[in-house]
């Protein structure tokens, strides 16, 4: 949420009244401290949701990484079950044609 949000849908006349019930509330006296412990609240809460957001990015960068390993291992798994297949056809050239007459002629 930035800033600008925030003041551009809030007018005039609402920031007045707004300031004025904090000065009667918190007081002119407590006023700067008040302040600034609302900005140190204001700085732990944005620092915890930058924590917060980078945690996020780290685990889809993570998730991404893992992914494409995965990926990775299937190609490699799909071209080593391919080479092994056409090494075996080469080796044994009635290979097939032996295994489908065993079944009955259905593969």
């Amino acid at each position: 949420m930035t800033l600008a949000f925030v003041f551009d849908s809030v007018g005039f006349g609402e920031w007045f009244v707004l300031l004025a019930v904090v000065l009667i509330v918190v007081g002119p006296r407590r006023l700067p401290s008040a302040a600034r412990t609302l900005g140190q609240y204001y700085s732990k809460f944005r620092r915890a949701a930058d924590n917060f957001k980078r945690q996020l990015m780290d685990m889809d960068t993570e998730f991404d990484r893992a992914a494409r390993e995965v990926e990775r291992t299937v190609d490699d798994g799909a071209a080593a079950s391919s080479t092994a297949s056409s090494t075996e056809s080469a080796a044994y050239p009635g290979h097939e044609a032996a295994s489908a007459a065993g079944t009955g002629g259905q593969a």
